[in-house]
């Protein structure tokens, strides 16, 4: 099953950041828009996906996240919200492990749903 992993940045980031920042994790890995817009996946090989970036869209409120991510630690605003999707399997778990490390990167908390 996909799983979500959600970033919190502190400072604006657009999608093609959050991607390279992902990149980092792995030297081999590469990336691609998808739909011609604004997601980014970034795969591992040609057929292998290991965490696709959907959006980021800027928050000012801090309610919306408690709202929406009750457990989020508390944050000044205005941050920015990274929507990310890990496919299921030793890939996913990849991506994961990357956003974790893209956290750092970013100046970001990063919170995998489903742990």
């Amino acid at each position: 099953m996909p799983r979500d992993v959600t970033l919190l940045c502190r400072e604006a980031v657009e999608t093609r950041d959050v991607a390279e920042a992902l990149l980092l994790h792995d030297e081999t890995w590469g990336v691609r828009a998808l739909d011609d817009g604004p997601m980014m996946q970034v795969c591992r090989d040609a057929t292998h996906p290991v965490i696709t970036v959907l959006g980021v869209r800027r928050v000012d409120s801090l309610d919306e996240v408690q709202r929406i991510l009750p457990d989020a630690p508390t944050l000044s605003t205005p941050l920015w919200w990274v929507d990310t999707v890990t496919p299921a399997g030793a890939d996913g778990e990849s991506g994961i492990s990357a956003a974790l490390e893209a956290a750092l990167d970013l100046d970001a908390v990063c919170i995998v749903h489903g742990d």
